[in-house]
């Protein structure tokens, strides 16, 4: 087995099999304690105890949603694109054992500590298992850090040849990127639902869900004008600016030690798509594949996914060196 396949199979031995048995000993323990329940339960907390109360099934339902459900979205989406050990990976595959640790526990905690009561009003408060859960959570978390390979090194990748420019010849390069259509449909999907909760907040005169709806629309507008940019390339350097005119990322060619064409995998090297940072690098990141690198003279990095990269990274090539 190589070392790509041997981290790939641990990293879904700590992302999806360390889950599933956390989330089967938490539901063995729910279920067992169910009879000796008060009916309602609490499943709420505030400074002066118990304020929320449901069905004893709550628990067992929220250990499914949450301890389950949770690390199969992050683990699933990010097995499709796996394509190294990432230090994104190791991470994802640490901190999804630990947050269903964390939340497995501190739900299983709170319904076992309520065996046995007549009235779920005289339930302990919730700190203890809020500490406990969250060092168990760590731990695990580290424990799964630890038992996976160290992240491989990207593999360097030479600068581009210059592109030939006479003397004095000015030249423009110039294309557009975005995030796939999915996507972009998925992020219009979301704004107009909140958008729409908003206008029924306030038509309602229901305040908290108006401006916690409006709130969350003015959220999702503002990532939605990082999903497509215009990238150029002429003799000022490098610009990336959103179709909406912000934000807006430029790189003098004064600060361009070198540029070129590489090969980008979002998760693995940014941990997501987007405007995304990593010790380093700063990313452009609308999709996999092609992009153009930037070296700084300061040794750190931006990337922006686009297509004939390798154009665009010769042609700094030739600016910077007339320059």
């Amino acid at each position: 087995m190589n070392a790509s396949a041997s981290a790939r199979r641990r990293f879904l031995l700590v992302a999806l099999g360390v889950p599933a048995v956390v989330v089967v000993i938490a539901l063995a323990l729910q279920l067992a304690t169910l009879p000796s329940l008060p009916d309602p339960v609490a499943i709420h907390w505030g400074v002066q105890g118990p304020d929320g109360f449901g069905s004893p099934w709550s628990t067992v339902l929220f250990t499914v949603l949450l301890g389950a459900g949770i690390p199969a979205l992050m683990a699933g989406t990010s097995m499709p694109g796996y394509a190294d050990n990432g230090p994104s990976y190791r991470f994802l595959g640490a901190a999804v054992p630990a947050i269903t640790t964390m939340l497995c526990t501190l739900l299983t905690w709170t319904q076992l500590m309520q065996a046995g009561l007549s009235d779920a009003r005289q339930a302990p408060g919730v700190g203890l298992p809020l500490l406990y859960s969250l060092l168990a959570g760590l731990a695990v978390g580290a424990v799964c850090w630890l038992v996976q390979p160290k992240a491989q090194q990207r593999p360097a990748a030479s600068p581009s040849e210059p592109l030939p420019l006479a003397a004095g010849e000015r030249a423009v390069w110039f294309r557009e990127t975005s995030l796939s259509k999915p996507a972009l449909l998925l992020i219009l999907g979301a704004v107009t639902a909140a958008g729409a909760g908003a206008v029924i907040g306030w038509l309602w005169a229901e305040p908290e869900l108006a401006w916690t709806m409006t709130g969350l629309t003015i959220v999702l507008l503002a990532a939605a004008t990082a999903t497509a940019f215009r990238v150029r390339v002429d003799g000022s350097g490098l610009t990336a600016v959103s179709v909406a005119g912000f934000p807006r990322f430029h790189v003098p060619l004064a600060e361009i030690r070198d540029a070129e064409a590489v090969t980008v995998s979002p998760v693995a090297e940014f941990g997501g798509w987007g405007l995304r940072w990593v010790p380093g690098r700063f990313g452009v990141v609308l999709r996999s594949g092609p992009a153009l690198q930037v070296n700084r003279v300061t040794g750190r990095q931006f990337v922006v996914t686009v297509d004939d990269a390798g154009t665009a990274a010769a042609l700094l090539q030739a600016l910077t060196a007339r320059t």
